[in-house]
């Protein structure tokens, strides 16, 4: 029997229960006295937003990553595979060429990309090793909305936020603008600023809304790619 969702899903979850443990600690604080424990509190659900940012993005990789290991595992051809799927391999190697203009530097570059990724690129048959994922998963580090979309299309997915949209229905712009909150908040969080909380409350709506996110988000990718090159679910 198919699961209706993916490992990467599943892994998330278990994963946002560490959130849910800080806003019950910080729940209880503001019950006894929330001007004495404002600090904790604080510190508490600032911890929280970030945790709960840096789960979205593990889960997005994790995602990736599984859809990688579906892709050997399963012999997908490589005619069905979108050309930008082979620069995301090799993007390291291509940004290297960009930066260099010596001749002699450019020939050593060039070696050195076809000892390590030439046996990636071709246009039919399956892949003979496991793919890069540390190469493929490298430059995605925000789980923003327009991030995760540009992600996706490293697969060649290129249809991600009308399915999110399709998927989430009414509640689109209201769980992608808290998508977006809880990725700035981090942010701030992370520069410095000491302004950037919110109440346990906030965190409850946040922890909500990033797992419809999550689950929609799941149902597009594992959907698309079941059609496009293999089950991932």
């Amino acid at each position: 029997m198919v699961s209706r969702f993916t490992s990467a899903y599943s892994l998330l979850i278990a994963r946002v229960s560490e959130v849910n443990l800080l806003v019950k600690r910080a729940r209880a604080l503001e019950k006894k006295s929330p001007i004495l424990n404002s600090k904790e509190i604080n510190s508490l659900c600032r911890s929280s937003i970030v945790l709960l940012s840096s789960h979205i993005e593990g889960y997005v990789k994790d995602l990736g990553e599984l859809a990688l290991d579906r892709i050997y595992v399963k012999s997908v051809d490589r005619a069905k595979i979108s050309p930008r799927f082979f620069y995301a391999i090799s993007r390291g190697h291509f940004d290297d060429l960009k930066d260099t203009s010596d001749p002699s530097k450019i020939a050593e570059k060039v070696f050195k990309f076809l000892n390590e990724d030439l046996e990636y690129w071709d246009k039919s048959g399956p892949f003979s090793s496991a793919l890069p994922v540390d190469k493929f998963l490298h430059g995605f580090a925000s789980p923003s909305l327009d991030k995760i979309s540009t992600f996706f299309s490293r697969f060649g997915y290129a249809d991600y936020k009308s399915d999110l949209k399709r998927h989430l229905a009414a509640d689109f712009f209201s769980i992608s603008n808290m998508i977006g909150n809880i990725v700035s908040t981090r942010n701030n969080i992370a520069h410095g600023d000491s302004t950037a909380a919110g109440t346990p409350a906030d965190i409850e709506g946040m922890v909500e809304f990033a797992l419809k996110f999550c689950r929609a988000t799941d149902d597009a990718f594992a959907s698309w790619m079941t059609i496009a090159m293999c089950s991932i679910r």
